[in-house]
């Protein structure tokens, strides 16, 4: 992570009042501005994320010391002066709003710093970095600006002109993804430009990729650089932690056999990039997250920006929707797409969803392979939709009846596509569906799987066009 910035010099005026509000006359057991600025820089270079010090602890519980706690966070570091009684001194016993600290286990504390960090108070102050400093044509500043503003596709031009004009060939490589993602281009030139690109990620993809070409990682590029990533073997992920730095990774997949550390995930600077975060099982007899690990990762506001939030074959189950409803609408409130699938969840966990209101304002929904029956569909039919288009319910038994509740779903007018695969429906249902007041002839409904009958499918296709199966 970055260091802080020598221009951090105005607050030292304010270290310097805290340390001697905290001190008064004490002339033992005390810290210094140097001390705390050291705390401050060890904060952005600690895996943890944060750092603490003190003036020294003594067995008698009567005495006081200094303390300052220096947590990294996206815009800076927070840094905290108080003191604190000694004979086992914590960051809790100088800031009463800090949980309990667990002085063995330093990864265990990075949820509760984040959320000390954020709060605002007298005794804690924010020391912001500064604007990254260099001529327009600076790789390192253009790279600051590339991951400041990942969707801009400006700062990767001119990047990769400058690249360019040094003989780099990642210059070469931008610049052909960055044409390649222009859906006007003519399909001749896109036949050339993809050739080229694959010959340039032949020919220098492990040198670009560093640690993130080991085994334990699938890489997927986009206008240049690495757009997602899925990790099979967490301890890769860990070691390619400075790598990362330089790449502006959007998609994260966990897709592996050992569960990974939350915790310490939650301690990467490039978690807040992410858009999209998926948990899919490798093995069904060992899911890769835990209702702990959910909570945990729930815990964090590092996640804000996610759109996509997918949980596959994890068996989070009715607790797991719990944490979800308690949790998703402060840690995940950009999110759009929630998927569920192969997650043991029944009518009882979508209830809890059901009735928060950021669940009704989700876009994309998908709860295949779960065991929701007729009452889980009856759960889903009253809410209140704002924005749905596309929900996929595929094999979770919710018969004809679920079939009949969901046609009458004031919440599904605006969808555009409704997955019912192998549920069970038969015709009733089926007829259900085809008369819905609410799903209109533009919506997809697909139906495989299902006893309606050869007669009754002519009849949604010639109702209702192509589009349904």
């Amino acid at each position: 992570m970055r260091r802080l910035p020598v221009a951090w010099t105005p607050a030292d005026e304010w270290v310097a009042a805290r340390l001697q509000a905290a001190q008064g006359r004490r002339t033992a057991r005390r810290l210094e501005v140097p001390q705390v600025r050291a705390a401050a820089t060890a904060a952005l270079e600690a895996g943890e994320g944060y750092a603490v010090v003190h003036g020294g602890d003594v067995e008698d519980a009567r005495q006081f010391t200094s303390l300052a706690l220096c947590v990294a966070t996206p815009q800076g570091v927070v840094v905290g002066v108080g003191s604190a009684r000694t004979h086992g001194v914590t960051p809790a016993r100088a800031f009463p709003d800090l949980e309990a600290w667990d002085a063995w286990t330093p990864l265990a504390n990075v949820v509760r710093c984040e959320a000390w960090a954020r709060r605002r108070a007298a005794d804690r102050r924010l020391v912001a970095f500064a604007p990254p400093e260099g001529r327009p044509d600076d790789p390192a500043a253009l790279l600051e600006a590339i991951l400041a503003a990942p969707d801009d596709d400006a700062p990767r031009l001119v990047y990769a002109d400058v690249l360019q004009e040094r003989g780099d060939p990642r210059g070469e490589f931008i610049a052909v993804q960055l044409a390649l993602s222009r859906p006007e281009l003519p399909e001749a030139r896109r036949g050339e430009l993809e050739a080229r690109g694959a010959s340039l990620l032949a020919l220098h993809g492990d040198a670009w990729l560093g640690p993130l070409a080991a085994g334990g990682l699938r890489v997927s590029f986009d206008r240049g650089f690495v757009e997602a990533l899925t990790v099979s073997a967490p301890q890769a992920l860990v070691e390619a932690g400075e790598a990362l730095l330089r790449e502006p990774v959007r998609q994260l997949v966990f897709r592996c056999q050992q569960r990974p550390d939350v915790a310490r995930l939650l301690t990467a600077p490039w978690l807040s990039r992410l858009r999209a975060l998926e948990f899919t099982a490798a093995d069904a007899a060992r899911p890769s997250l835990t209702l702990e690990g959910l909570a945990t990762l729930l815990a964090t506001r590092r996640l804000r920006g996610l759109t996509h939030l997918g949980f596959h074959g994890q068996g989070l189950g009715n607790d797991g929707a719990a944490i979800l409803a308690r949790e998703a609408p402060h840690a995940v409130p950009a999110l759009v797409e929630l998927a569920l699938t192969g997650d043991h969840l029944s009518a009882e966990g979508l209830r809890a969803l059901a009735r928060t209101r950021w669940f009704a304002g989700l876009e994309r929904l998908s709860l295949d392979g779960n065991e929701l029956g007729p009452d889980g569909a009856a759960e889903l039919a009253d809410v209140r939709f704002r924005k749905l288009l596309r929900l996929s319910l595929g094999q979770n038994r919710i018969g004809s009846d679920g079939a009949a509740a969901l046609a009458q779903a004031q919440g599904l007018s605006g969808v555009e596509r409704l997955w019912l695969h192998s549920n069970g429906i038969g015709v009733t249902g089926a007829e259900a569906l085809l008369q819905s007041p609410h799903l209109g002839r533009a919506t997809t409904l697909v139906l495989e799987g299902n006893p309606i009958g050869a007669r009754l499918r002519q009849r949604l296709s010639e109702r209702r066009g192509p589009g349904y199966e």
